[in-house]
């Protein structure tokens, strides 16, 4: 299935195109990639718990049955396996959790 979209772009972030992906691999299981610009390249992203929350609400957009839980693959084709656990409860909130690795750390001092 296609759609047109004119002179629209399907997501944007100023002059940075990005794309989130999703398939369904079973009954609670996705598979997901999150693409963006970096320079003049194309770099892909192994965890995005944002794009994870706005998927939640693509789901009540579509009035999906509540509550929710769907866990999320991402990064495997990037050599960097992750994953991310979606949950919508009963009142319509939307959650995020995954594990993480740290890359770094750092305080702001006012």
């Amino acid at each position: 299935m296609t759609h047109d979209l004119g002179e629209r772009r399907v997501t944007q972030d100023g002059v940075r195109a990005q794309a989130y992906v999703f398939a369904q691999t079973g009954e609670h299981t996705l598979l997901s990639r999150f693409f963006f610009t970096k320079g003049e390249s194309m770099a892909e992203d192994p965890a995005t718990g944002s794009a994870t929350a706005n998927l939640g609400g693509w789901y009540l957009a579509n009035n999906v049955s509540l509550p929710m839980t769907k866990v999320i693959s991402q990064g495997e084709l990037a050599g960097r396996p992750s994953t991310l656990q979606l949950r919508i409860d009963g009142d319509r909130q939307v959650f995020v959790a995954g594990e993480v690795i740290e890359l770094g750390s750092g305080h702001i001092e006012l």
